[in-house]
């Protein structure tokens, strides 16, 4: 049954679908460069001091955490336990 003042959500089209896998993509490889940034970097003969190293590896996970959330929030259905 519908409740008077709630429209429906349109059926997700392609676009939608794509744009909310290419987001958990990305998150992904932020979490994952800055791991490799990190840990990694040295083995490819990156010259970064070691402070700026943890510093950005530190930033891009933080960012790719902080954009998860986001995505999963904004995919999540709308749940107001206030609400009947």
């Amino acid at each position: 049954m519908l409740r008077p003042g709630k429209e429906d959500k349109p059926a997700s089209t392609t676009y939608s679908k794509f744009a909310r896998i290419f987001a958990m993509l990305m998150t992904l490889i932020y979490v994952g460069l800055g791991i490799f940034i990190m840990f990694a970097a040295d083995s490819l003969q990156i010259d970064l001091p070691d402070a700026m190293k943890y510093m950005l590896g530190g930033i891009l996970i933080l960012y790719g955490v902080v954009r998860f959330v986001r995505v999963y929030n904004s995919n999540r259905p709308n749940k107001n336990r206030y609400e009947d």
